[in-house]
């Protein structure tokens, strides 16, 4: 099963979602470690309805807006994201194409260089920020004590992607210190 199908399983396992819905946590409770064209989601959604995954619960309709279908995860769908849940995980290759241009700096005059850190640097320590808010705002809806809570498993990914954010800005801050020597 391709892995768009488990990151739909895995938002529609927590509540009911129209497409729209679904895209817009993408982007916000996914966003920060898994992404997915917004051509893939609608596709998706009616071969998984097909299969017996997701059911149609309902169509809303608003008078001032085109009506949205509302999709639920079936016991058949919580069946698979709970199997592959289990399953053994892989490391994943890490692509990033800052760390290719890192490689090649010795190529660049560490002046040059030291600005592209400084770029880079700053992005990661605006996405810590908005990792931050992420939490902040993830914990004021936690069920606290509850670690069956979707909202605490939501929390410990975007503890990883701070992590990450400021591993990153510490490499960032150990290269300029050496491009500056």
């Amino acid at each position: 099963m391709s892995s768009i199908r488990y990151a739909l399983l895995s938002l529609l396992a927590r509540e009911p979602l129209s497409g729209y819905d679904i895209k817009q946590q993408m982007n916000n409770r996914l966003g920060p470690f898994w992404k997915a064209g917004s051509n893939q989601v609608y596709p998706e959604l009616a071969k998984m309805e097909e299969e017996g995954l997701i059911r149609l619960q309902g169509v809303e309709q608003l008078t001032y807006r085109p009506a949205r279908k509302v999709y639920e995860i079936t016991e058949s769908g919580r069946q698979v994201i709970i199997e592959w849940t289990m399953e053994p995980g892989e490391v994943e290759h890490i692509r990033d194409n800052f760390l290719l241009k890192a490689y090649n700096s010795w190529l660049v005059a560490p002046e040059k260089m030291y600005e592209q850190l400084e770029g880079i640097k700053k992005q990661h320590e605006e996405r810590l920020a908005a990792y931050l808010e992420k939490i902040a705002e993830l914990e004021t809806m936690r069920t606290h004590g509850n670690e069956q809570d979707p909202i605490a498993s939501s929390i410990s990914v975007v503890e990883f992607g701070v992590e990450y954010e400021r591993l990153y800005i510490k490499w960032c801050e150990r290269l300029m210190a050496k491009q500056q020597q």
